[in-house]
């Protein structure tokens, strides 16, 4: 793949992760001000820590992706872009955890 090409599917990329992470904050953080609060809820109901729920997230991402690279055939049920675009954003989100937890 030439260099001009790839550049255009990473501007892609990130302009597509840009619009997920829109579209789907306000459901994932009850529209609250803490972009976090979802891995911080859920971690209080399960009784584990915030980047724990965070890696288990980010899991389900890459393991997806990882089930596509065994089988080109297996169903898609969202779009390779968008999964690729998902562990974008659990890597911004992530990165906020572990910023959070060396502030306290």
């Amino acid at each position: 793949m030439k260099r001009q090409e790839f550049e255009k599917i990473s501007r892609k990329l990130e302009i597509l992760a840009a619009d997920i992470m829109r579209s789907k904050g306000p459901e994932y953080t009850d529209e609250t001000e803490d972009i976090l609060s979802n891995f911080k809820n859920t971690s209080s109901r399960l009784n584990i820590t915030p980047l724990k729920v965070w890696a288990v997230f980010f899991d389900k991402q890459c393991s997806s992706l990882f089930a596509h690279a065994n089988n080109p055939l297996l169903k898609k049920s969202e779009s390779i872009e968008s999964r690729f675009a998902d562990i974008i954003n659990y890597c911004y989100l992530g990165l906020g955890l572990f910023k959070e937890r060396e502030k306290k």
